[in-house]
């Protein structure tokens, strides 16, 4: 169970500009992990009519900034410090992005994220993050 309300994290998620422009959406968070939504949209397609891959790592990174959330609390100040995606295939509509937590550590936190498109998995990601000392 999640530390912290999914009502909670919907509105810290908010607090960054980039979240609201982009359209992306908090749908589901256990312990240690979260799935956050994108909206497919016009502003977000490459050519050959396929989302950009940005538009991949924004769900994965967000999704794992909340998963770490709910184990720890309200933390703006984790940070992506790397993140590599393997991209499958290209996606013509939605995606969500379902993010798990590997390994919490006090310094750095590990973990991962399936990306899918109408149940099809798109792309995966593996991300650390930076935690901060308090």
């Amino acid at each position: 169970m999640s530390v912290v309300p999914i009502e909670l994290l919907q509105l810290e998620i908010e607090k960054a500009p980039f979240i609201t422009w982009w359209g992306a959406k908090l749908i589901e968070v256990g312990d240690g992990t979260a799935s956050v939504a994108l909206p497919f949209r016009r502003e977000l397609v490459r050519p050959g009519g396929v989302l950009h891959g940005s538009s991949y790592e924004l769900v994965a990174d967000v999704a794992m900034w909340v998963a770490i959330m709910t184990k720890v609390g309200i933390e703006p100040m984790a940070v992506t410090i790397e993140m590599k995606t393997s991209f499958f295939k290209g996606a013509k509509t939605d995606i969500l992005a379902q993010a798990s937590i590997l390994k919490l550590g006090k310094r750095v936190t590990f973990g991962e994220a399936e990306i899918f498109s109408n149940g099809e998995l798109m792309a995966h990601s593996t991300l650390s993050y930076a935690m901060p000392l308090h």
